[in-house]
């Protein structure tokens, strides 16, 4: 349920969001922090104040173009972004779902954020694997998307006044489900996990040592 209200971003709003960025190698943990930082900052210069607030302040960002592409032209992706004749094109699958268009559009725009420093913070990730660290880096702009329209402190907010149902918190926040779902999982909400308590205290030790202890105590 999106507020029908227009937010403007500051001109230098992804300037701002670039000097979070610590110019070196980072780890994935410390790109998920990052994230979530530039996220918080985000909202908080363009004045949104409530779940499902518009994010279209995003295409008026200078040097930015997003466009809406047809499904059969983006080869079964959902969003792309590059930098050409000084401009960054957003291209959005128009064919998609209206969650999953703004899903992607906050996603995209984390790729357009660290466009000019990728190189450089995510020189170590994915172990030399160049598909991993690909991996890795769509699960940081995940992250930040995810951030970006369901902020920690707005869940617990919702969650606390008895919205506890996913798919009424995806409406909410104008998410799909299965991303709020995912949203709730890693922020502890949702537990499917039915292993008792002493579980939780119990260290595996492998077949290997515990054969070795096992000799060494004979």
């Amino acid at each position: 349920m999106s507020e029908h209200i227009t937010r403007t971003a500051p001109h230098d709003l992804v300037r701002q969001l670039r000097a979070l960025i610590p110019m070196r190698a980072l780890s994935l943990s410390e790109s998920l922090v990052v994230a979530e930082q530039q996220a918080n900052r985000a909202l908080a210069l363009v004045g949104a104040r409530r779940p499902g607030d518009s994010i279209g302040w995003i295409t008026g960002l200078p040097r930015t173009e997003v466009k809406l592409v047809p499904r059969y032209k983006m080869d079964r992706i959902s969003g792309a972004t590059t930098f050409a004749r000084g401009r960054y094109i957003v291209l959005i699958n128009k064919g998609d779902p209206f969650p999953r268009r703004r899903f992607t559009l906050a996603h995209e725009f984390k790729h357009l954020i660290d466009y000019t420093s990728a190189a450089t913070i995510h020189a170590q990730l994915g172990r030399g694997s160049r598909q991993h660290r690909e991996r890795k880096i769509e699960e940081i702009a995940n992250y930040f998307a995810a951030c970006l329209l369901m902020p920690r402190a707005w869940l617990h907010k919702a969650w606390e006044r008895g919205i506890q149902e996913p798919k009424a918190l995806a409406h909410l926040f104008d998410v799909s489900i299965e991303a709020m779902e995912i949203r709730l999982r890693y922020l502890g909400f949702l537990d499917e996990d039915t292993q008792p308590v002493s579980a939780y205290f119990r260290r595996a030790l492998s077949p290997q040592l515990s054969d070795s202890w096992e000799r060494s105590a004979v």
